[in-house]
């Protein structure tokens, strides 16, 4: 599974321990965060945009309810059958995630929402994994339902860009906001990742009061959550 808000102050890390190449470390301001990578990891970048989305789920009543573990790989990423740049597993509760230089190394063109992949669109993926983490502490079901997740994963990743850049992105996706009655599907997903990320970010930022339908993907078990009608809307607003 894949996946701005401004990025908070320079944290300061606490090694906590030491095994072969790889560091251990708490973040300073959000201790529930553990990010294991080398000596290169870019412990920083990780825990301000970590910081960063979960302030941003925070508007949406979801908090994370324990430690979440991320660790940096110099290697592919292989979920569900396809490269990835990053993964959540649920089963280990673990955030795996491709260093920077594995991603650029990895491809002779790397790209993430049509756009050449840089610094931006890795904060993105981190933010995107982050997501996945804090959504399933907070699942109302026992069934994990790919499009629900990927919703909110995309909303989060998208909100993680810098404003400029994100309006680029929705630019030229040329979609507007899910409409009521419309299927939030993991079909359209794999179909058009992009269009699916702008898609969930619009509707997500326009809902009045968003936590009641953030509790509706909470609740979701099925590959696929269909948007309220207006009258339903209405009640959520």
């Amino acid at each position: 599974m894949l996946v701005r808000l401004a990025l908070l102050a320079t944290l300061v890390l606490v090694p906590m321990t030491v095994r072969a190449e790889t560091i251990e470390r708490h973040c300073d301001n959000r201790r529930e965060i553990v990010v294991a990578a080398g000596q290169a990891g870019g412990f920083a970048e990780i825990c301000r945009t970590a910081e960063g989305t979960i302030d941003f789920l925070a508007q949406f009543g979801i908090h994370p309810q324990r430690a979440i573990h991320v660790r940096v790989v110099e290697k592919s990423i292989v979920s569900e059958g396809y490269d990835a740049f990053g993964r959540y597993d649920s089963r280990a509760d673990l955030i795996e995630l491709m260093s920077y230089a594995a991603i650029v190394g990895s491809s002779a063109a790397p790209e993430m929402y049509d756009e050449p992949f840089d610094r931006v669109h890795y904060r993105g993926a981190i933010a995107h994994e982050i997501a996945h983490a804090v959504m399933q502490h907070n699942l109302l079901t026992e069934l994990i339902s790919p499009a629900p997740q990927e919703y909110l994963a995309h909303a989060a990743q998208l909100a993680s860009m810098p404003e400029e850049r994100r309006v680029r992105v929705l630019e030229h996706a040329g979609v507007g906001p899910w409409e009521p009655g419309d299927a939030i599907s993991d079909i359209y997903m794999a179909m058009q990742p992009a269009r699916f990320a702008v898609k969930s970010y619009l509707h997500l930022t326009s809902l009045r009061e968003p936590e009641a339908f953030v509790r509706i993907l909470l609740n979701a078990n099925w590959f696929y959550v269909y948007v309220p009608n207006e009258e339903a809307r209405k009640r959520i607003q």
